[in-house]
């Protein structure tokens, strides 16, 4: 009775390894896969975390319990500017569904950009600048007594949920030029710039924080719902 006892035991072993194993290889097939599609999509270098247990499981109820992905390089567009990302930390929960990821919807996700001064730039279509604190510099051009004239706005930076970029108590910083100048130019400037600053936002994501420093600006992002194709 007990080297049955003992064999059954075995065999039950033999199988939960067996089991463990076969779904850890699922698990890692399935995170390469989906690195490897990130990259081919965005260029940069992914690293993907599926979680889930047991993730056979997800077979059955296509869904995803949850996914942390660390992404580097990847590049973004914002109409015809494309930009690239230095970092991007991701943390989504309930993916579904899985095995349609082009029409898959993340129940919560959470996310950490970090984007240099240059790439912002581009992304803006203009030049930003950090100066210190939370004050940066962007470069622009209004016209006075018809010519054009170089402009160079001081502003602490801030950013609404919705992805707009405020430019708050703001100032001349520099003008290049020997023209003079009217009261009224820094009301050009800013009228100048304020329609293109605005980061792009994909239904269903609220920007919730953005932390400025002499190499980058760092962004966080939070959503509910979020469909994946506005990604695409």
């Amino acid at each position: 009775m007990r080297k049955k006892t003992l064999m059954i035991i075995a065999v039950v072993a033999v199988l939960v390894i067996s089991a463990v194993g076969v779904d850890n290889q699922m698990r890692g097939f399935s995170q390469n896969h989906m690195a490897q599609a990130i990259e081919e999509r965005y260029g940069g270098q992914a690293e993907v975390k599926l979680g889930g247990w047991p993730f056979m499981l997800i077979t059955l109820t296509h869904r995803l319990a949850d996914a942390q992905l660390n992404l580097q390089g990847i590049e973004v567009a914002d109409e015809d500017r494309k930009a690239t990302i230095d970092s991007v930390q991701i943390d989504a929960a309930g993916v579904q569904p899985f095995d349609d990821l082009e029409n898959a919807t993340v129940e919560q996700l959470d996310a950490t950009a970090s984007i240099n001064w240059n790439q912002l730039s581009v992304l803006l279509g203009f030049p930003v600048n950090y100066v210190d604190g939370n004050r940066i510099s962007v470069g622009t051009s209004v016209e006075v007594g018809g010519r054009v004239v170089p402009i160079q706005l001081e502003a602490d930076l801030a950013l609404e949920q919705d992805g707009t970029l405020e430019l708050n108590d703001p100032g001349l910083a520099v003008a290049d030029t020997d023209v003079p100048l009217p009261e009224s130019v820094l009301q050009l400037a800013l009228d100048q710039v304020s329609p293109d600053l605005k980061l792009p936002n994909p239904g269903g994501i609220s920007y919730q924080s953005l932390a400025i420093g002499a190499d980058a600006a760092t962004i966080t992002v939070t959503g509910q719902n979020v469909a994946l194709s506005e990604f695409q």
